[in-house]
């Protein structure tokens, strides 16, 4: 094997690093601007977290990307324990040949200098790639990270559904009519005047990511357009729905009822008065690239099918 050398990142390095991600990770290709906005762009970017693995060519042959957080994110703050290794990978033909153990081990050693005790596979927000593994795609990743002292934690799943000849079912609509009429609850497309009691709403219900994507599609002067409340008859919101919080059209939520509120099938309603709207601008292909437990059984009972199989996998000092 061609001596193989470990180095963080340089700005010279994206063509040869997107040109050998996309012929990696077949299932997850990437572009230059989509390159440049989750991670060089990150405000918790550190090229010394970034590392790639060089041939005695100056042959890029792999990559692997750690993130800590330098700046609060939201309610979380630092998160001072935590860790993520947002993607990793190895060309094809330089596999099986310790490269990326090389790589892993030595972004280790930069986290155990900066106290890290908490390393998540993928999963890193805002700008997440994949919640973990592809278990289908990349079945093999999954048991090289196990070698190391990772361990599986669970299941996530990416679901689509095509909107082509899209209706909403009747029954939903006798749900809408029933909680306008018995709890006088609507569902309504957002207005300016909600931007603070969404956003209150969000910190209250669903601190974190929520907020900040809420914020970011106000701030883009989107939120008439992508977002959906149901609210009650003093104009508390009960309930959000979101679409293209990354302005990818077809990209689904997030989207949540307030936990008093459950049970009413107000999330039922929300779902499907956003994908009729969808439809109605000419989207006819919705999805989701991270759910799990009752919220992936909401969607199986709503139609999507999963089109994904992640593992969720850490690692604990």
């Amino acid at each position: 094997m061609n001596f193989v050398k470990i180095r963080p990142y340089k700005y010279s390095d994206e063509a040869q690093v997107i040109n050998i991600w996309n012929q990696s990770l077949i299932k997850d290709p990437v572009s230059s601007d989509i390159f440049q906005k989750k991670i060089i762009l990150d405000p918790n970017f550190d090229s010394e977290l970034c590392l790639v693995a060089e041939d005695s060519n100056q042959n890029i042959v792999g990559f692997c990307l750690g993130m800590v957080r330098k700046y609060p994110y939201e309610e979380r703050g630092v998160e001072p324990d935590r860790a993520w290794i947002p993607v990793m990978f190895v060309h094809p033909e330089y596999r099986r040949k310790g490269i990326g153990r090389q790589l892993v081990t030595t972004l280790e050693e930069k986290f155990n200098a900066l106290g890290k005790s908490n390393i998540t596979l993928g999963a890193y927000s805002p700008n997440y790639f994949f919640p973990g593994p592809d278990k289908d795609a990349y079945g093999e990743s999954i048991l090289f990270f196990e070698s190391l002292g990772y361990q599986v934690l669970g299941e996530a799943v990416g679901m689509d559904m095509v909107l082509y000849n899209f209706s909403i079912p009747d029954k939903i609509k006798k749900i809408k009519n029933k909680l306008y009429e018995e709890d006088h609850i609507k569902i309504i497309r957002f207005k300016k005047e909600y931007s603070l009691p969404l956003l209150q709403f969000l910190k209250e219900n669903f601190p974190g990511g929520w907020v900040r994507n809420a914020r970011e599609t106000l701030e883009k002067q989107k939120g008439e357009e992508r977002i959906f409340l149901a609210i009650d008859q003093d104009e508390n919101i009960l309930g959000y729905c979101q679409r293209a919080i990354d302005d990818l059209e077809g990209h689904f939520g997030p989207f949540g009822v307030s936990e008093k509120m459950r049970g009413k099938k107000i999330g039922s309603v929300l779902f499907f008065e956003m994908l009729m709207d969808m439809y109605s601008r000419g989207i006819y292909h919705v999805w989701l690239a991270w759910t799990d437990n009752d919220a992936q059984r909401f969607y199986d009972r709503a139609g999507m099918r999963v089109m994904k199989r992640h593992a969720i996998m850490k690692k604990f000092k």
